[in-house]
């Protein structure tokens, strides 16, 4: 269908806001000279009723002329620039270029090109000499940038043909394309190997060359069926917008007050700030009570002795939160319950552990500074290092020993906060010495005993829990709870595999739950964490996924990678079949089947323990955000809803028509999930894929039960769940436009013609780049009452997406991973 009139009139606006439309930006400068040029272009037009007919598509040809478009865009490109565009491109460059020359590099920054699409894009302006002299002009820039930034859609058609058309023969070809996409991905390479080039390719250009009533394909077009087969493609056709010049403004922020800013904060953080608010009162307390005691009940006149009494109090109180923090189980329990979830921190327990720990370590550096000059200046009868190394001081609970014990406790708190730092524990090779140094817990905790008459009362509590905490995990050693086997290895590429574990009988956990694993065939004493990532609804097995970085996870790997590399038993080589959209393929995968007696397949488990992945269920919208092998909790969670699903699937006995039991799923809160998937590299989409295309595919099923037919009044069916996959290394420059456009084309040309994917082969885009945050949460902000966003990543990226979060007032919960 041909442009309509009014279409025309907005064609500027709509091409060159697509770019502002994807990253939520606006400029009102941009907006006000777009619609004055806008209205040049309508009197120009006005003036040329015919080749007005053309362009709207009022005239009765079935495809724009190219004659009229091509003075079109002669027209825009030569007519003189106002004023006020001078002033706007002066802005957009920076500076007033229209008397300087530059190179083709220079011109190609500028549109953040690469060297092929530069050269291509100024023959396509009938500039070859200044492309062979290396000499652009200024005013020859900005009249191109003219016609990228404000031209209607037909004019960037001809753009397109012309950029194809590499013989200026005003044909398109077949091996013109293939050429055209040689170049391009020399310098582009977003093709996974040769056959997924070609594969790719063809698709494209069987969608873009039609095939004739005799089964044979056109090689050639024109401008006019080149443009005609473009309308006809809406996913290729709105890839056009992608001619335009890059966007130069900044994003524009909405504007808070620093009270709202801080409400938001308080709201979003109120465990955390209930937490912190409790345990900072309560050290002001235990202060001020140890001040009246020392100064007015028992009148110890030493300010420093004071001192140092204050601190002994702050060690007492903080060693017990942070072992309180540290009962994983109890945090397990607190997860279930609102009220004590709303003060205790247990989704930050681990960050909390390390702030009470960091303080726990101040306050007994306060405690020796005091003793330490009391000694100094206060005594009489003996030297300061008698007081300070012997027992001369006569203080401490058992044998007068606190100097001694003191110093001793002094040596191991140092050592075991300098090792538990995290630009220490991090560090290649590091981790087992922070594990050793926490080692040192007990003999702390004996020496205090020893070292402060008081100590006990207070930790008596605590260190009861954190034994019965300790007995109740050697299950772990017990075949029913945590001595289990593997059943089989994956590797999935060069740095993923996967374990299938034999679940313990009586292994419980929740959506999202981690485990501490240990397989004694690589080291019996190293314990590592891993998220489930399979559903608790599945009872034979749990899937872990394991990435390798360092220490034990590469020794993992290696060992497995080596033990299938030299396998004698071509029949543990299992062939793996990969069901996509209903295409089945096998490959040969590298995984491993382990027979019932061999030595590689003991592991045992430690836990579960709940993170807070758990609390999915409890909203009606959800968005599970995930970067890279951070995603296996999401992936519980997944996989979680399709055992659902399928539990409430049945077949009609009679008929064997599927139905499902809708009004038990309509019952549940949650309502729908937005998956948010960002990798780095597109082979990493593989290592779920069967849990995506099982999904997609269950969806598929579920959605054809319900009603489709909205024009008898009933309603659409919902989605329950919509997958949004990146993957940034496919866009290496944000801000490209027309950088972008030829893969643009042959994405969208392959998900027209396949229904799927070019890389994934499922339903759903994989989009280039990063996410567009802003633009993704204002949709859902429009779609839904009420969101709760879960991310597991980075921190650097939490810290993003919680300050979106913040601004619409979404839930927010972060796991870093382990």
């Amino acid at each position: 269908m041909d442009p309509t009139p009014n279409e025309l009139r907005h064609a500027s606006n709509r091409s060159n806001n697509g770019l502002r439309t994807d990253s939520n930006r606006s400029n009102n400068g941009t907006r006000g000279a777009l619609r004055n040029f806008g209205s040049a272009l309508r009197a120009r037009l006005s003036a040329a009723p015919a080749l007005s007919r053309i362009v709207s598509g009022k005239s009765t040809l079935s495809a724009p002329s190219d004659r009229a478009i091509t003075r079109l865009f002669n027209d825009l490109f030569h007519e003189p620039i106002s004023d006020q565009h001078q002033r706007y491109f002066r802005k957009y460059f920076g500076s007033d270029i229209s008397t300087k020359t530059f190179n083709i590099k220079e011109f190609g920054r500028m549109f953040q090109m690469k060297d092929m699409l530069s050269q291509r894009l100024l023959t396509v302006f009938n500039l070859q000499s200044s492309a062979q002299a290396n000499q652009i002009l200024g005013s020859d820039i900005i009249r191109i940038a003219r016609v990228l930034w404000s031209s209607p859609t037909s004019v960037k058609a001809l753009i397109l043909f012309k950029l194809f058309d590499e013989d200026h023969d005003n044909y398109v070809t077949i091996d013109e394309i293939r050429s055209f996409y040689e170049k391009y991905s020399s310098e582009f390479n977003f093709f996974k190997d040769d056959d997924h080039h070609k594969e790719v390719i063809n698709i494209f250009l069987r969608g873009l060359f039609p095939i004739n009533d005799e089964d044979v394909q056109q090689e050639t077009l024109t401008f006019d069926e080149f443009y005609s087969t473009l309308r006809h493609n809406p996913d290729v056709f709105k890839s056009l917008y992608l001619i335009s010049i890059p966007d130069q403004d900044k994003e524009e922020e909405k504007e808070f007050t620093f009270f709202q800013r801080w409400w938001l904060y308080i709201k979003n953080n109120s465990n955390r700030l209930a937490f912190l608010a409790i345990y900072i009162l309560i050290q002001i307390a235990l202060i001020i009570y140890v001040c009246i005691y020392r100064t007015i009940i028992i009148q110890n006149t030493s300010v420093w002795r004071v001192i140092a009494r204050v601190g002994g109090m702050l060690v007492n109180f903080n060693f017990v939160v942070a072992v309180i923090l540290m009962l994983k189980q109890l945090m397990t329990f607190i997860r279930k319950i609102d009220f004590l979830r709303s003060i205790v921190p247990v989704d930050d327990h681990i960050d909390a552990h390390r702030l009470v720990g960091g303080m726990m370590f101040v306050s007994s550096m306060v405690h020796a500074f005091g003793h330490t000059v009391h000694f100094a200046t206060h005594t009489d009868e003996q030297t300061w290092a008698q007081s300070m190394f012997t027992t001369a001081a006569g203080i401490g609970w058992v044998g007068q020993a606190a100097t001694i014990t003191g110093d001793i406790l002094f040596v191991f708190m140092i050592i075991m906060f300098v090792c538990a730092l995290q630009c220490i524990r991090q560090r290649t090779g590091f981790y087992r010495l922070f594990q050793y140094t926490h080692l040192l817990f007990w003999p702390i905790f004996i020496l205090i005993v020893i070292h402060a008459p008081d100590f006990w009362k207070w930790a008596i509590g605590p260190m009861i829990l954190f034994v019965l905490e300790k007995i109740y995990l050697l299950k772990r050693y017990s075949t029913k709870y945590g001595r289990t086997r593997l059943k089989s290895i994956r590797i999935e590429d060069k740095n993923v595999l996967t374990l299938i574990i034999e679940r313990p009988e009586r292994l419980e956990f929740r959506t999202g739950s981690y485990i501490n694993v240990c397989l004694p065939s690589i080291t019996k004493i190293e314990w590592h964490p891993f998220t489930i990532s399979s559903a608790p609804e599945r009872k034979d097995t749990i899937r872990l996924n394991i990435m390798k970085k360092k220490n034990w996870t590469r020794k993992v790997y290696e060992h497995f990678d080596k033990r299938i590399s030299l396998t004698t038993y071509p029949n543990q080589l299992t062939d793996i079949a990969v069901v996509t959209n209903n295409e089945q393929t096998v490959d040969t995968v590298r995984e491993l089947v382990f027979e019932a007696k061999d030595p590689d397949a003991t592991i045992w488990v430690e836990g579960p323990f709940s993170t807070c992945t758990s609390y999915i269920f409890d909203h009606e919208h959800v968005v599970l955000i995930g970067a890279g092998i951070g995603v296996t909790p999401s992936i519980s969670a997944l996989d979680s809803l399709i055992q659902r699903l399928q539990k409430e699937r049945c077949v009609c006995p009679n008929c064997s028509t599927l139905s499902y039991n809708h009004e038990r799923l309509n019952s549940q809160k949650l309502k729908k999930i937005d998956f948010v998937w960002i990798n780095r590299e597109i082979g990493n989409f593989s290592w779920f894929l069967d849990i995506l295309s099982e999904f997609e595919a269950e969806q598929e099923r579920y959605l054809s039960t319900l009603t489709t037919t909205s024009s008898s009044g009933q309603q659409e069916p919902k989605r329950y769940l919509d997958f949004h996959l990146y993957c940034t290394s496919l866009r290496k420059n944000e801000r490209a436009m027309l950088d972008q456009l030829p893969y643009d084309l042959v994405a969208n040309m392959y998900a027209a013609m396949q229904r799927r994917d070019m890389y994934t082969k499922l339903k759903a885009p994989t989009h280039v780049g990063r996410p567009p945050w802003k633009l993704l949460f204002s949709k859902f902000k429009a779609e839904q009452k009420s969101t709760a966003v879960f991310f597991t990543g980075n921190t650097m990226m939490a810290g993003e997406i919680k300050q979106h979060c913040d601004e619409l007032g979404f839930a927010f919960q972060h796991e870093p991973g382990f």
